[in-house]
């Protein structure tokens, strides 16, 4: 007997922590999808799920059994949507989240590449790192892009783009600072603006750079890269910009480099495991990852 259907109602289950959920997700009555999982577990010989007030929690057999399956499963999910009706299941509106910094000043380019084929309307979603994997687990975005290292458990991912981290001042601070060798230990004596109290972008490239923490006191905490920027320029500080933010206001003399280019930062497209079986969101994948890495080689040109 063939247990396709089950194996895919509990994978589904797996994935989203909830029977209710994976049922919508499926076009399954509950009592249905009840049912699929009660005929794995009479299959396999023990219990899957340990019901909760709040969805179900997977039992150690679960976790063994869907390593085992959930990746099977998703091949022939893509296969069986590669030979449906391609023109009529790829049109509609595709939700992508994504940071505003990137989006705003690279991601146009990929955007409209996928727009120009006509099939797709795009929807995009902006949020820093914990709203776009929000957006991705409550199944608002199929797509996503962002620049911190996805969860393997629970999505697949490919690098799309990469960035460079610059430390960078306004003209005055650098004029100080250039008197002297650079080092961790003068630029304490300097405020810093941060995206927030821990420092992201900042932190790794004192680490790299400096082999060092920053310890400069923080002048401003601003949840926009774009507008880090634009406050340095003004004469605040200094702070880690990624390159595409810097580039245009290093040439125009608005900021001034300081010290080597930090380390390369990844930026991922990111997917919900599963969420390929749609030829909507294979397609637009691909083609996104067609018009991949604008960033990386925009300052080699």
């Amino acid at each position: 007997m063939s247990y396709f259907v089950q194996l895919r109602t509990f994978v589904e289950v797996y994935r989203c922590g909830t029977i209710t959920k994976a049922s919508a997700n499926l076009g399954l009555s509950q009592p249905a999808a009840t049912a699929h999982i009660q005929s794995i577990e009479a299959l396999v010989g023990f219990a899957l799920f340990e019901r909760k007030a709040r969805g179900v929690e997977p039992t150690a057999a679960a976790h063994d059994l869907a390593l085992q399956v959930s990746g099977h499963l998703d091949a022939v999910e893509q296969k069986l949507a590669s030979v449906r009706n391609r023109s009529n299941a790829v049109y509609g509106t595709l939700n992508i989240a994504g940071p505003a910094e990137y989006i705003s000043s690279i991601a146009g380019a990929q955007f409209a590449n996928l727009l120009q084929a006509g099939e797709v309307n795009l929807v995009v979603h902006i949020g820093n790192k914990d709203r776009i994997y929000q957006l991705l687990a409550d199944g608002s975005a199929e797509l996503a892009i962002t620049a911190s290292t996805p969860d393997a458990a629970l999505y697949d991912y490919h690098i799309i783009d990469s960035e460079r981290l610059m430390l960078v001042a306004n003209r005055f601070t650098a004029g100080h600072l250039a008197e002297k060798p650079l080092s961790s230990e003068r630029l304490r004596l300097y405020p810093v603006v941060s995206y927030d109290q821990t420092l992201p972008l900042i932190r790794p490239y004192f680490n790299a750079v400096f082999n060092d923490s920053c310890q400069s006191p923080i002048a401003a905490i601003c949840p926009d890269i774009r507008a880090i920027a634009g406050i340095v320029k003004a004469g605040i500080g200094y702070s880690v910009l990624p390159d595409y933010l810097c580039r245009a206001a290093i040439k125009s003399g608005e900021l001034m480099q300081l010290g080597q280019l930090g380390p390369e930062n990844f930026i991922y497209l990111v997917w919900r495991k599963g969420a390929l079986k749609h030829p909507r969101v294979s397609y637009a994948k691909d083609i996104l990852m067609a018009f991949a890495n604008i960033n990386k080689y925009a300052g080699t040109s």
